[in-house]
């Protein structure tokens, strides 16, 4: 008989539990689910560039809506150099410099943005990648 007197209060517990979650709920927003495409989270394509796009953004700005975690450093590498390593940027497969730069190109030209981890960027491109690569194509 203990048993099921057990059973009986952890059903109640159970149930009482999910209505008050249920009633918490009622009018809230509804909590966001990530925009980043699953698997690929990467890669920035035309249609999601085209959906956020402000007018004057720059690259910088549309990376840092769409993808913050593109820019951001990979941290100091070397004793020696206390510089925090941030990724290089390649325009149409050429080097177009630094990740500041990307402040400089108008996000009305980008077709396609991805970043490529050191190591693919280090085997790609060549030493001097440790912070990866972010690779834009143009329109």
């Amino acid at each position: 008989l203990a048993g099921k007197h057990q059973r009986g209060g952890m059903r109640a517990t159970f149930l009482a539990v999910s209505l008050l979650v249920s009633i918490s709920g009622c009018g809230s927003e509804p909590i966001p689910v990530s925009d980043v495409p699953a698997g690929r989270p990467n890669l920035v394509e035309s249609a999601e560039i085209l959906a956020v796009r402000a007018p004057g953004w720059s690259a910088w700005e549309l990376i840092e809506h769409l993808r913050p975690q593109f820019l951001q450093s990979r941290g100091v590498t070397s004793f020696r150099n206390a510089t925090p390593v941030t990724a290089m940027v390649y325009l149409d497969d050429v080097v177009y410099g630094d990740i500041e730069t990307l402040k400089q190109l108008p996000a009305e030209l980008i077709f396609r943005i991805e970043f490529i981890n050191s190591a693919d960027a280090t085997t790609r491109f060549g030493i001097n990648h440790v912070g990866g690569a972010i690779l834009i194509k143009a329109r």
